[in-house]
C-alpha cells in the first residue's frame, strides 16, 4: 500500500516534520491517515533519499587534527578518531567498537582473510558489525590467539571470530588451543597438531587486534592465562602492552619473558611483516602507554582510538 505513494506525497510528510516541527499526530490529522501510515512514509522519505539528514559537529576539526598528527608522527594509513565525553572506560569501549565496526566494514573486500584476536573492545565491535542487507562478501574469519581459561563468553577468544563469521556469513577458522599451555612440553606438542598449525599459518589480509595493557586489570591476567610471577616479571622488563599476547615495551620493543614459551598465537612479527592491513581497536586512558608502544614497534597500520586517548598518546609520545 505506502509502494504506491508518490514522491510529491512524501516529500510533503518529510517538509511537515522536518521544516514545520509538526507532530506524527498532526500530520495525519492535517493529510488524513492513520498515525501508523504517516510513520511509514516518514521513515521511507528517508530511505528514498528525500530526507537527507546532516550533522554540522563543531568538534570535528578537532578530531581531525587528532587523526593527521597520529597519521604523520606514527607513519599509519589511517587513523580514525572517535569524539567521547566521558572516561567511563565501558562508556568509551563501546563508542570505539561502533566506530571500529564502520571502519571494518569500508576496509574489508570481498574474498578477504580476516584475522581476530581477543579483547573487550573487540567484542564491542563484533557487536555492531551489521552487513547490508543480501551483500556476500565470501570472507573468511581466523582466530589469531588460542582460547582464554576462566572468562565470560562475550570476551572469549573463540566468541569473538564466531560471532563475526555469524554476522558476515563467513566461514571461521578456529585455533583449537589454549592461548597460554602449562608449559613448553604441552605448547610443543600442540604445535604439532594439523589443525593449530594449519590456522597458525593462513595468510591473513585483514587483522583486527586489541591492546591489552600489563595491569591487574588485563585480561589475560585476570583469566590467569599470565601467572601472577610472570606478571611481576613483565612488569620488571618494562612491558606496558600486548598484541595476541605478544608483550612490548613503551619503546615498542618486544619484551622476552617466560611465557613466551607456552603461547600459541600468530607471531606478532610475521603479522606486521605478511598482514596488509592490521587494525588496532582500543581506548581509555589507561590503555595510553600500551598504544603508544605498539605505534613505535608498528605493529599496526590502522589505529581506531577515542579522543582523550589520542591526545593522551601524543602528549606522552613527547615526553
Amino acid at each position: 500500500m505506502d509502494g504506491s505513494a508518490d514522491k510529491g506525497l512524501l516529500a510533503s510528510i518529510a517538509r511537515l516534520y522536518y521544516l514545520d516541527d509538526l507532530s506524527i499526530i498532526e500530520i495525519a490529522k492535517i493529510l488524513g491517515m492513520s498515525r501508523q501510515r504517516c510513520s511509514r512514509l516518514l521513515k521511507k522519505a528517508k530511505e528514498e533519499g528525500i530526507v537527507q539528514i546532516e550533522v554540522i559537529d563543531p568538534t570535528q576539526e578537532g578530531v581531525l587534527n587528532l587523526e593527521k598528527q597520529l597519521e604523520e608522527k606514527f607513519s599509519l594509513r589511517k587513523a580514525h578518531v572517535v569524539n567521547v565525553f566521558s572516561k567511563n572506560s565501558d562508556l568509551i569501549r563501546k563508542a570505539v567498537g561502533e566506530a571500529g565496526a564502520r571502519f571494518f566494514l569500508r576496509a574489508v573486500t570481498p574474498g578477504n582473510k580476516v584475522g581476530v584476536a581477543y579483547g573487550r573492545t573487540l567484542y564491542e565491535l563484533v557487536r555492531y558489525v551489521k552487513p547490508s542487507v543480501g551483500e556476500s562478501l565470501n570472507l573468511i574469519v581466523v582466530q589469531l590467539m588460542g582460547g582464554l581459561s576462566r572468562i565470560s563468553a562475550n570476551v572469549f577468544a573463540t566468541e569473538i571470530p564466531k560471532r563475526l563469521a555469524e554476522a558476515l556469513g563467513a566461514q571461521v577458522y578456529y585455533l583449537p588451543a589454549p592461548a597460554f599451555t602449562k608449559d613448553r612440553a604441552t605448547r610443543d606438542a600442540m604445535l604439532k597438531d594439523e589443525n593449530v598449525q594449519a590456522t597458525l599459518k593462513e595468510k591473513i589480509d585483514l587483522a583486527l587486534v586489541g591492546i591489552g595493557s600489563v595491569s591487574p586489570g588485563a585480561m589475560l591476567i585476570q583469566t590467569g592465562a599470565i601467572t601472577p610471577e610472570e606478571y611481576e616479571e613483565l612488569r620488571a622488563r618494562g612491558a606496558v602492552g600486548d598484541i595476541c599476547g605478544t608483550f612490548f615495551d613503551v619503546a615498542g620493543k618486544i619484551v622476552e619473558f617466560s611465557g613466551n614459551e607456552r603461547r600459541i598465537a600468530v607471531s606478532l612479527d610475521e603479522l606486521r611483516k605478511k598482514c596488509p592491513l592490521v587494525m588496532g581497536v582500543a581506548g581509555g586512558l589507561e590503555k595510553a602507554e600500551a598504544i603508544l608502544g605498539a605505534l613505535r614497534g608498528r605493529f599496526l597500520n590502522v589505529l581506531v582510538v577515542d579522543s582523550l586517548t589520542a591526545e593522551e598518546v601524543l602528549r606522552i609520545s613527547d615526553e
